[in-house]
């Protein structure tokens, strides 16, 4: 069962059972080279009787310290069944076995993996106490969580934007900022609900093994923080929540304008992973989101504060709606083979990495060239310009993802900046409308 091959990998050699008062123990066992096979002992002073044909967990572990603090180079194996013991010496009737190894398997992606059995454990706790076990992090982080309330950046910042074209132009009205911005923000939360719902229901985040802070949304469903009928409640209380901002600014600020941008909102937001259209499934998501956050967003902020729509406030639009976009290809990079898996076919399962690399070059490209645009046609103040020093961070997602495509984990740090570029570009395009008011 055990060979000098496997004392190599793991130096460490325990067995854990359940002691006679009902408490899990665990006690180290020696081990002797005997003919290339390793002979099991117990220590001195623990009876053979305690163990002796009792179901054991035979553990066979190694973990390397780091003298900078934590772990690395961690793998073990399991050996579960019945164990004998003769004169001190253990063996076993091995009836399973499981295993684990760090280079094979990162430990988030172990995690992951293990998560759902672990659920299945407590649920089966449940059961036979009947009881009902699952996660308690508090309402406010559970929400945090399940709303992924943080992305909320990505509506601000056009909101943001919206509001200084508007205010160049000599209109600003605080109360009308605040209730777009909410308004904006409920339908914000129920489309990342709404995505994390369809996503668990079609399986795209189920089967995703390597979800990050950033891709494989929230997990909220799958770590059972609330359930689908939960989920929906929320997604639906939101979208009702800011259709009646939305209502209440048409009726006051104007009724077709207003109502079709939000409408043209709300289906976006909804239809992005909702059947039947699904447009995320269908390569459409990126143009959603570029819509949404762009044009939506920054129109309807700029409508509601000068009541009229002009080339000026399309103009401004158009960099944030690509930075948002690209905050959503880049996140998308590391779920695409899981997508591909579960048939959503967004552009990145579509593209190779040359594809992949070039759409986000030209895009990152067409943002920057948009900006650069607006005072050159006489849209907007040169001191937008100022969003031009974005142009290093760009840069440098750029050769993040290039250099660390398809590894998720090593992308982390890529898409946090790349958020960071976004928030950074578009609060400059923003504050490059106010200066020029001020001038």
């Amino acid at each position: 069962m055990v060979g000098e091959s496997d004392l190599r990998k793991f130096e460490q050699v325990a067995m854990a059972f359940i002691d006679e008062d009902g408490y899990p123990a665990t006690i180290p066992l020696i081990t002797a080279k005997s003919n290339g096979d390793v002979k099991l002992r117990l220590p001195r002073g623990v009876e053979g009787s305690k163990l002796d044909d009792k179901k054991v967990n035979l553990i066979l572990n190694h973990i390397t310290p780091l003298a900078i603090g934590g772990y690395t180079d961690r793998r073990y194996i399991v050996f579960r069944g019945l164990a004998r013991v003769r004169d001190g010496d253990v063996s076993m009737e091995v009836e399973k076995t499981y295993t684990w190894d760090e280079r094979v398997t990162p430990f988030p992606e172990y995690v992951e993996v293990s998560t759902s059995r672990a659920r299945r454990y407590l649920e089966g706790i449940g059961k036979r106490l009947g009881d009902t076990f699952k996660p308690s992090i508090g309402v406010f982080w559970s929400f945090f969580r399940t709303v992924r309330l943080p992305f909320l950046i990505a509506t601000a910042v056009p909101v943001a934007i919206g509001t200084g074209a508007a205010f160049y132009r000599g209109f600003f009205d605080p109360t009308l900022l605040l209730l777009t911005l909410l308004g904006l923000s409920c339908i914000h939360l129920a489309l990342n609900v709404a995505n994390d719902y369809f996503d668990t229901l079609f399986g795209a985040d189920t089967v995703n093994r390597r979800p990050t802070p950033f891709s494989g949304g929230s997990r909220a469903i799958i770590y059972g923080i609330v359930n689908m009928q939960e989920a929906r409640l929320i997604y639906t209380s939101l979208f009702i929540g800011g259709t009646a901002i939305g209502a209440y600014l048409a009726v006051t600020r104007g009724l077709i304008e207003i109502a079709v941008l939000t409408a043209l909102g709300l289906f976006l937001s909804y239809f992005y992973t909702a059947p039947p259209l699904k447009l995320a499934y269908r390569g459409f998501g990126e143009l959603a989101v570029f819509l949404g956050f762009g044009p939506v967003i920054v129109l309807g902020t700029y409508f509601v504060q000068t009541q009229s729509i002009g080339l000026d406030a399309v103009a401004a639009s158009i960099p944030i709606g690509l930075l948002i976009m690209l905050i959503l290809y880049v996140n998308e990079i590391p779920d695409a083979p899981y997508d591909k898996e579960a048939g959503k076919m967004t552009l990145l399962t579509r593209f190779t990495k040359t594809q992949a690399l070039g759409f986000l070059a030209g895009s990152l490209a067409a943002t920057y060239l948009s900006i650069l645009l607006i005072p050159l046609l006489n849209l907007g103040p040169a001191s937008v310009l100022i969003a031009l020093a974005g142009i290093p961070l760009a840069y440098r997602v750029y050769r993040g993802v290039e250099q660390n495509f398809g590894d998720p984990y090593r992308m982390i740090g890529v898409m946090s900046l790349n958020v960071k570029n976004a928030a950074i570009t578009g609060s400059l395009v923003a504050a490059g409308y106010i200066i020029g008011a001020a001038l």
